[in-house]
């Protein structure tokens, strides 16, 4: 018995290494997708090559590509121990990073829930009677203050 619960265990830690792989290779997919599509924007944008906002959409597209090729090239084992060593010589760095990736990861899961599929083609329970917070409403209504208060930035 306690054979198979180790193979039990095996079993379920080579599949989520798998699944983790494959989810590492579809983040770099994106992100490489992501870096070309802001490198198209930045190409194609009103204020020419030399606009702040050009520069700025290609340092960020390089990023991007950085850490798409960083995906790429490294298995989850080398990276784990880049990132734990990265934790031991910068405890402080690190903490403010995973602090600043999980506020992110909060910010985007928040936005996604907010744009359920349900709210995107009005087939929600009170489709037409909901709005965005702090929207602009054509019939002369006002504007909530507490909506307003909570849309803004950061």
């Amino acid at each position: 018995m306690a054979t198979s619960t180790s193979e039990n265990l095996q079993d379920v830690a080579q599949s989520a290494r798998e699944t983790l792989a494959q989810q590492k290779d579809g983040a770099a997919n994106h992100l490489g997708n992501l870096a070309g599509t802001l490198r198209k924007a930045a190409r194609e944008s009103d204020g020419g090559a030399d606009a702040p906002a050009a520069h700025m959409t290609e340092w960020a597209a390089d990023a991007l590509e950085r850490v798409s090729a960083t995906l790429r090239s490294n298995d989850l084992n080398g990276m784990m121990r880049q990132v734990e060593s990265f934790a031991r010589s910068q405890p402080v760095a690190f903490f403010f990073a995973a602090a600043a990736t999980g506020f992110l990861a909060t910010r985007f899961l928040k936005a996604g829930a907010r744009a359920s599929p349900a709210q995107q083609d009005g087939a929600g329970p009170q489709a037409g009677s909901q709005r965005e917070p702090g929207s602009y409403q054509p019939s002369g209504g006002a504007i909530d203050k507490t909506d307003a208060a909570s849309t803004a930035p950061l």
